[in-house]
């Protein structure tokens, strides 16, 4: 079975579930490994029979082939492509008030973006900007990292990301980078109102530009002595400190 260009396969139980619960007219087969039964199987294809999604039997080679290095555990579906927005989306975006944005910075590593997702899409988050080059885009680890997150959560795909960085400033969306060299305490921060977060890359951190244009640099005091941290747990504490200081989740 292989899919076609507007198609993909996603395998792991959190993400199949999530994406079956929100979009299931986006579902073409499920997918199960042949013989392989446990409870949260058992619940998935319940699931898939309400939402009328064909289940289909594969061997072991099926997944081993598909999903290398990838804990699949025996299940996986064949679905249309979750579409990534770009600029237009984002002037859209911008109507609203109180927004929330996660911007990655040339993030490269799908574990870490999915991961980014997935807490950006805990926090209530609007949406997740990232560059068109030299970075991951939704493919289908990002999609199983997420665990539903890719699903809940636009993905906004721009040319150019200090020219979008300049919009958001110019909307009045406070632009803030997190830098641990040169950012003030995140939680000495006003983050109410409008906010954009800014996640460097997982080798050199925030491009200088970038840097230059945020509104503040933003730091994670780290007494352990550790130097630096994942990127995805850093866009994860910063986005709970804004939900601290708005004092609700996001809707």
């Amino acid at each position: 079975m292989k899919p076609s260009n507007d198609q993909e396969l996603v395998c792991g139980i959190n993400a199949v579930k999530e994406i079956i619960s929100i979009r299931p007219r986006s579902v073409l087969k499920l997918l199960l490994q042949n013989e392989k039964q446990n409870s949260r199987i058992e619940s998935l294809s319940s699931l898939a029979k309400k939402n009328h999604i064909e289940i289909i039997l594969e061997e072991d080679n099926f997944f081993e082939r598909n999903f290398i290095e990838q804990n699949h555990q025996g299940v996986a579906i064949l679905c249309n492509k979750r579409l990534e927005e770009n600029e237009t989306f984002l002037e859209k975006l911008l109507e609203k008030e109180n927004l929330l944005i996660l911007i990655l910075d040339h993030l490269t590593d799908p574990h870490n973006v999915g991961a980014c997702l997935r807490s950006a899409a805990a926090a209530g988050a609007d949406a997740v900007i990232v560059p068109k080059n030299r970075s991951c885009h939704l493919t289908p680890t990002v999609r199983k990292i997420s665990s539903g997150g890719s699903e809940l959560m636009p993905f906004i795909v721009v040319t150019n990301l200090n020219r979008t960085i300049e919009r958001l400033s110019d909307s009045g969306v406070k632009v803030i980078g997190a830098d641990a060299d040169k950012g003030k305490n995140h939680t000495e921060i006003d983050m109410k109102g409008s906010a954009a977060f800014i996640i460097g890359s997982e080798d050199k951190g925030l491009k200088r530009l970038t840097a230059e244009k945020c509104d503040t640099l933003a730091a994670i005091d780290m007494p352990g002595g550790i130097e630096s941290l994942n990127a995805s747990v850093t866009a994860g504490i910063i986005l709970f400190e804004y939900v601290r200081q708005n004092n609700h989740p996001k809707t």
